[in-house]
């Protein structure tokens, strides 16, 4: 079996020899961090509550709080602290209480409630456009909504039953407070000494089976850093020294990641003193290291003996010494430019960006309400498929709420929320969450008839509680179905708090998932060619324009220069903002592009197949933004600058096979390309990529 990367995937024998090979790749968890801070937040945020409920001999006390704890441990992406609680607050004024509001007006009402939750279903589907915090407040706006169907909304008055679970809410929001307190900008920091950590393992990996996974770990730490700037900028009130100090820093790995996949391409190795440098001077960004904290600058951008030691001490004390020039190869002098570039800005030596006056300009602001307002309302508006997807969960909700309203189901409403939350579109395959939730929900639903049969009621349940409270980030970050081993039993729990009836409730949670996996796959999926074909070739062309924009400024537009045939520009100021910027967008297009593969690849064998056969293309794409960035490497040492038409030549090349994938007709082969020296390797990585797109194996719909 194959990765993404290209990589064997180790399977175990008895796996190959037992279950299918689609099957094999539906249900393997991905490799992910043990979330230790979270696991243990999410303990508290239960915890809490349900002491106080075994305290005061009030178990219904219990599980709204309870409830409101475990939304805002679900759905808590981590990150700036600013964007966590927006998330969760805007998650829980705008989703969960109207949810429990709805779903307190519809209990009990029949067919009523069956036309009501429908209704909502079409809601949280126009929301989920939104964005990620919209979908994430659609999804949570249909659960309560679903959940009001059952005894929650039972409760009475529904304001205190709002109130008990926004207090909550609120609990879990605290338990996140003092990370921000003792550090306030800690996870801006780890988030850019997270790249320069990633930046070292690529170097490391050069030459290694582990250098694919290597790159992507460098792009999706990119990324994510970025992200947290740039939401960090978008929510401050002021420009703080600091916080540009970090930003600063940040730009500079542009440099680094350019000279890394000059050193990758050429399979040129760097010595281990060298990406030990790169991390200790990763471990310093994390330190705090820069302006006002006394480590001195001037003395680490000379040439020394190599760094020895741990790489990964954070004692403190003076930044690590830069290395002496251990290769004249372009990619090596790069990087030590770069690093050298790097100790300095950590160290101070940089200059705040001039801020202009601002003018006050009250037309200006009144443009961007209205471009913001119109964005909106073309988010909202969407296409045929966003359109098609709420017809696809109006259509699966209301099947659902029909059959728990004919047949004699104990917890039917269990039935209506699986749908929603299996159907939900932009969480991965949805034949692959409905096999993933099948079976995690068989195993939780065992696991919760053992704890009811075994341990009493009491407080004794606090044990159970705690492990699985402690599990559910472990299992939210590694697989969709082992979220449902564990918050199966844990919602099981919590539900009988209120409506006791032992482990039959978790045999009745199994036969409504199971049923509503069912209705998913053969009401919303099956008879849907949308929802199972691959939209590989449209976020293809995408990625190609993406790739083509980057290639025009850095190649023609904003090439990097020698200025006074001395050092090359990454040294004296940096690259363009523009050429960055471009370059982390096609980089992030080409990592979107290659988890849709993966997406796509879950899929049955009659989708997965058409999806393979663009593999090589997407190989290809890679090898075209790695090419071009060796060339940018070697055109700032030096090198002669390729024909601005040249270049053009083949970014017309790529742009009108990505106009013909598009438009669904086959790309045909195109003219010869351009024959300058200076672009020998870009050009034969775009011939690759237009060879295998035009010989006519490739499907383009």
């Amino acid at each position: 079996m194959w990765s993404v990367h290209g990589a064997r995937i180790a399977v175990p024998d008895w796996m190959g020899d037992v279950v299918p090979e689609w099957l094999a790749e539906v249900v393997r968890p991905k490799k992910a961090p043990v979330p230790w801070g979270t696991m243990a937040r999410s303990v508290f945020a239960l915890w809490v509550p349900l002491a106080v409920a075994f305290g005061t001999g009030r178990r219904d006390l219990a599980l709204l709080p309870a409830m409101g704890g475990l939304l805002s441990i679900m759905i808590d992406n981590g990150g700036p602290y600013l964007e966590r609680v927006r998330r969760i607050g805007t998650t829980a004024i705008c989703g969960g209480a109207p949810g429990l509001l709805i779903g307190s007006l519809i209990h009990g009402r029949g067919w009523i409630a069956v036309i009501a939750v429908v209704v909502v279903a079409g809601v949280s589907a126009i929301m989920a456009r939104l964005g990620g915090v919209g979908s994430v407040t659609g999804l949570q706006l249909f659960v309560y909504s679903a959940l009001g169907l059952g005894p929650l909304g039972a409760l009475r008055p529904w304001w205190h039953t709002a109130l008990q679970w926004g207090v909550g809410v609120a609990w879990a929001l605290l338990l996140i407070t003092p990370g921000y307190l003792l550090s306030p900008r800690g996870a801006e920091r780890k988030a850019v000494a997270d790249v320069y950590h990633a930046i070292a393992a690529d170097l490391r990996a050069i030459g290694t089976p582990a250098s694919p996974g290597a790159r992507l770990a460098l792009i999706a730490a990119l990324n994510t850093a970025y992200d947290a700037m740039l939401t960090w900028r978008a929510s401050s009130s002021g420009r703080s020294r600091r916080d540009m100090h970090l930003m600063a820093v940040l730009n500079v790995s542009h440099q680094l990641a350019e000279a890394t996949t000059a050193l990758r391409v050429t399979h040129e190795r760097v010595p281990p003193w060298v990406s030990d440098t790169v991390e200790r001077l990763g471990d310093a960004v994390l330190a705090g290291h820069g302006p006002g904290s006394g480590v001195l600058g001037a003395g680490v951008i000379h040439g020394g003996a190599a760094p020895r030691g741990s790489a990964r001490g954070r004692s403190g004390g003076a930044l690590p010494m830069i290395p002496p020039q251990w290769s004249a190869s372009p990619g090596a002098l790069a990087l030590r430019e770069a690093m050298v570039s790097l100790a300095r800005v950590i160290s101070g030596s940089w200059a705040p960006p001039t801020v202009t006056a601002d003018t006050g300009d009250a037309t200006g602001g009144w443009e961007r309400l209205r471009g913001r307002l119109t964005r909106v309302g073309e988010q909202l508006v969407a296409g045929q498929i966003a359109w098609e997807f709420t017809l696809r969960l109006m259509l699966c909700t209301g099947v659902a709420a029909v059959l728990s309203e004919v047949l004699p189901l104990q917890r039917s409403y269990w039935l209506v929320l699986t749908v929603g939350i299996v159907l939900k579109p932009d969480y991965g395959s949805v034949f692959a969450r409905a096999i993933q939730r099948g079976i995690g929900t068989v195993i939780g639903a065992v696991l919760g008839a053992a704890i009811l049969a075994v341990v009493p009621y009491g407080p004794w349940l606090l044990l159970p509680f705690g492990v699985l409270a402690a599990l559910l980030p472990y299992a939210k970050a590694r697989s969709f179905g082992l979220v449902a081993v564990f918050l199966t039993p844990l919602v099981v729990l919590l539900i009988d708090l209120l409506d006791t009836a032992g482990w039959h409730l978790a045999e009745a949670r199994l036969i409504d998932t199971v049923l509503a996996c069912a209705v998913v796959l053969l009401v919303g999926y099956a008879p849907w060619p949308t929802a199972w074909q691959a939209h590989l070739p449209g976020q293809f062309a995408d990625t190609v324009r993406a790739v083509c924009r980057y290639m025009d400024e850095a190649l023609v537009t904003a090439p990097p220069r020698r200025p006074g045939g001395g050092t090359s520009g990454t040294a004296a100021g940096g690259p363009p903002a523009q050429r960055s910027r471009l370059r982390r967008r096609a980089h992030r297009a080409l990592s979107n592009l290659s988890a849709e593969f993966q997406r796509t690849m879950s899929e049955p064998a009659a989708v997965s197949r058409r999806a393979s056969a663009w593999w090589p293309a997407v190989v290809g794409l890679d090898d075209v933004m790695d090419a071009v960035t060796v060339t940018v490497v070697a055109i700032g040492r030096g090198a002669e600058a390729p024909s601005p038409a040249a270049v053009h030549q083949l970014t017309g090349a790529l742009r009108a096979v990505a106009d013909a994938i598009e438009s669904g007709t086959s790309p045909r082969a195109v003219t010869p390309l351009p024959t300058d020296p200076q672009l020998e390797a870009v050009t034969a990585a775009v011939r690759s990529v237009l060879s295998v797109l035009t010989r006519g194996d490739t499907p383009v719909g």
